[in-house]
C-alpha cells in the first residue's frame, strides 16, 4: 500500500469535510424512503396554481378525436402571465391533437389559429359560443365544436 502525503490526506479530509457539511438531510432519504407520498406530491406541483385544469384536459381529451385542432382559451391570455402554461399542459394532455396557442411568447394574439381550429376548450372563460355547438361541459370549461 502506497504512503499518502500529509497534503493529499488534507485534501481528502476537506473534501470528506465538504460532502459531509453540504449534504442536504432531506435528499439523503429519497433514495430510502416511501415513494408513494414523493410521487403524489410531485404529480401535482406543476398543477398547483390550477388544480382543476388537468382534469378539465382530460374531459376535453375524452370528447375529441386524434386529429382535431384545438384552441386554448384560458383566463390568463398572457404567455408569461400563464397562457404558456395552459397551452404546454393541453400539449401533454391532448396527444394526437393539435393544440393551437392564441398567444405567442411575445403577447400577440394569432386569430389565424383561432379560425384553423375545430374545437375551442375554454377554461374559466366566459368566451361567446356564437357559431359552435357545446361538445361538453365541465371541470369549469367548456368544448365547443365548430
Amino acid at each position: 500500500m502506497m504512503s499518502r502525503s500529509p497534503r493529499q490526506l488534507l485534501a481528502a479530509l476537506c473534501l470528506i469535510a465538504l460532502v459531509v457539511l453540504r449534504a442536504e438531510p432531506r435528499l439523503m432519504r429519497l433514495p430510502f424512503g416511501g415513494r408513494e407520498k414523493l410521487t403524489r406530491g410531485f404529480a401535482g406541483y406543476a398543477d398547483r396554481t390550477w388544480p382543476e385544469y388537468p382534469r378539465f384536459l382530460q374531459g376535453v381529451m375524452t370528447h375529441t378525436t386524434p386529429g382535431d385542432r384545438v384552441a386554448i382559451v384560458v383566463p390568463a391570455m398572457r404567455w408569461d402571465g400563464g397562457y404558456s402554461y395552459a397551452y404546454y399542459r393541453a400539449s401533454y394532455f391532448l396527444p394526437g391533437r393539435i393544440v393551437l396557442p392564441l398567444v405567442d411568447s411575445q403577447d400577440r394574439m394569432h386569430p389565424e389559429n383561432f379560425q384553423a381550429a375545430t374545437c375551442v376548450a375554454a377554461w374559466r372563460s366566459n368566451f361567446p359560443q356564437a357559431r359552435s355547438r357545446v361538445a361538453w361541459s365541465g371541470e369549469g370549461g367548456v368544448l365547443l365544436r365548430r
